[in-house]
């Protein structure tokens, strides 16, 4: 088949946009498909195509983007939208449709072949032809489809921007409903089923995704751009079954462009730093949370080593997380508590709000979790399709989602079984990085990779990896932010902020390794510490508590953006520990002390 020619004028690029099933069928008639060729390789040319047109520059910031969050104008169906979603359900499977249909003249008997891929809607054929079902030349292939929905706790700054230029064929704004948008159009918007996003209440967009020629299928929780063809269909589910009206009414995204999401497209503008720039970064980022955290140094140091962990598996064996416990921040009064106007997945503590909002900026992906025993005895904090529909629970968030728990508004109650449930199932994040499905027949458990920071007043009733006593400087610091003084924070500028995240994501993202000789020499150290302390009748440290400096070491190396453990960064890690240690003993024995 002939690939065909990109241009990329003002009217060509507007085609794409406005009429890509015109540009895909004229692509099609370059082609030679209806002489047996695989409609699969035609999907991978009509790829290749819209590739090299959307890649030039200011073209794909002009795809509307996909929202059904009230903000956005109506879209025109049959158009390009952008979807920056989470695979919420991929059992949706395979589906069987006509990648090429024969036409026939009724007239004259003559036939044409035309293509069907990426879309469900009927032809709007000329006069006098007509869709020939019965004919041997027509082609059916299957293409994967999931319920995708809006990334959960994505954050403002990675969220795709809208488009430059105006969208054609806007209409009105466009509402989570399925009443006639305002305005006197009489049009049903579409509708999205809240029981399948993980965090019931927040506006959300949905959509059932359709992928063509797709290597492996989609995961769930798995995170793509995906760039496709616009249409209202049925729900093959019925998530809607009221009428038949709303039941065609469900938005669908047929992908022609699918991406992973990528520190470059997350910090856009941003050259790739060398490796000096890396120190200087780092530092900047210790000096911002130090700042953010009331001067606590040792405290900025376990915040950053938490925010590079990353669960991987190693021969079987996952290492690399490090859940954080923050302890000593002010107790959340109940009055606070009892707000109505705030989602259920919102901190209301002024101190740990302070945290979580400046985590917002630097992460992609934040979700605020309360530990308030309305909410924890109301949600569902694991997936179930027990129903035959796989329902969201509140952790079925995407990777590396940070979530921010706040343990100082967890007051005297009664946690009822669902409320304990919800409990164990964060335990089991926190310790075990995965997360159970509960399926008719048989639970199943998934491999998760997120980040728990629990912020508390005194140690959590969660067991953490590593637990850290705020310093006193820090204590009165977020008491002052309580009763409502801002302390002496310094805000980032802009660039240094795009610094700190493109500098957080490369580092987690880095391709790390143990070298054999560092490894036995940290054995011999292990060995030769045991010896000493048991020689001095001292406590033995013992397997875990090496394990958890080894892991130390490992997020002191990535941060340097070392590619291998150094015994530099071992030796840091232990000073890291016994700071730890000492800090949180003297915190101890005065807190016994009142």
């Amino acid at each position: 088949m002939a690939a065909a020619v990109t241009t990329t004028t003002v009217d060509q690029v507007s085609e794409h946009i406005n009429a890509p099933l015109k540009v895909i069928n004229r692509i099609y008639g370059m082609g030679t498909v209806g002489d047996g060729q695989n409609p699969s390789e035609f999907s991978s040319v009509v790829r290749d195509h819209f590739q090299a047109v959307l890649s030039k520059p200011g073209v794909r910031e002009q795809i509307p983007i996909f929202d059904l969050s009230g903000d956005a104008p109506r879209l025109k169906r049959g158009s390009l939208v952008r979807f920056r979603c989470m695979v919420q359900d991929p059992s949706y499977g395979e589906e069987l449709h006509l990648s090429v249909a024969q036409l026939v003249n009724t007239a004259t008997g003559e036939t044409k072949l035309i293509s069907s891929q990426y879309t469900d809607a009927d032809h709007v054929l000329e006069e006098g032809w007509e869709v020939d079902y019965a004919s041997a030349s027509n082609m059916f292939t299957e293409r994967e489809v999931a319920y995708c929905v809006s990334v959960p706790g994505q954050n403002e700054w990675a969220r795709l921007d809208s488009p430059v230029a105006a969208l054609e064929g806007a209409l009105g704004s466009l509402n989570i409903s399925t009443q006639p948008a305002l305005g006197g159009s009489s049009e049903l918007v579409p509708v999205v089923a809240e029981k399948k996003y993980p965090l019931s209440g927040c506006k959300h967009s949905a959509a059932l995704v359709k992928f063509y020629s797709l290597t492996s299928p989609p995961k769930v929780t798995s995170v793509v751009d995906a760039v496709g063809i616009y249409e209202l269909g049925r729900s093959p589910r019925g998530e809607q079954d009221d009428t038949s009206e709303q039941h065609d009414s469900w938005p669908c995204i047929h992908a022609i462009l699918v991406s992973e999401i990528s520190v470059d497209s997350l910090v856009p503008d941003l050259p790739r730093p060398g490796a000096s720039e890396h120190f200087e970064r780092r530092s900047m980022c210790l000096a911002h949370l130090q700042s953010v955290l009331g001067g606590d140094d040792l405290a900025a140091h376990y915040l950053l080593l938490h925010l590079l962990s990353k669960t991987v598996a190693v021969q079987d064996v996952k290492v690399g997380k490090l859940s954080l416990n923050l302890i000593g921040f002010p107790l959340s009064s109940k009055s606070q508590e009892d707000g109505t106007a705030v989602s259920a997945f919102a901190l209301r503590s002024p101190a740990t709000q302070w945290v979580s909002e400046m985590l917002a900026q630097l992460v992609p992906r934040s979700v605020e979790m309360p530990f308030e025993l309305a909410t924890l005895n109301s949600s569902s904090f694991l997936p179930n399709a027990e129903g035959g529909d796989l329902q969201a629970g509140v952790l079925q968030l995407a990777p590396d989602s940070e979530i921010v728990c706040d343990e100082t508004c967890l007051h005297e109650g009664t946690l009822d079984e669902r409320g304990l449930r919800n409990l164990q199932a964060l335990q089991t994040v926190i310790l075990d990085q995965t997360l159970t499905y509960v399926y008719p027949y048989q639970p199943i458990d998934m491999a998760t990779n997120l980040r728990v920071l629990v912020l508390s007043n005194g140690k959590s009733i969660l067991q953490n990896d590593c637990d850290l006593y705020l310093s006193d400087e820090a204590v009165i610091f977020f008491a002052g932010i309580h009763e409502g003084s801002a302390g002496g924070f310094k805000p980032l500028d802009p660039m240094h902020t795009e610094q700190i995240r493109q500098y957080l994501e490369l580092a987690r993202h880095l391709d790390f390794g143990v070298p054999q000789d560092v490894s036995d020499a940290i054995s011999d150290e292990y060995a030769r510490m045991r010896r000493e302390a048991h020689e001095k009748g001292e406590k033995m440290m013992t397997q875990a508590e090496l394990a958890l400096i080894v892991t130390v070491a490992r997020l002191v190396s990535i941060g340097k953006s070392e590619v291998e453990l150094s015994m530099d960064s071992w030796r840091e890690a232990v000073d890291l520990e016994a700071r730890r240690g000492e800090r949180n003993a003297q915190a101890k024995a005065a807190r016994s002390a009142k």
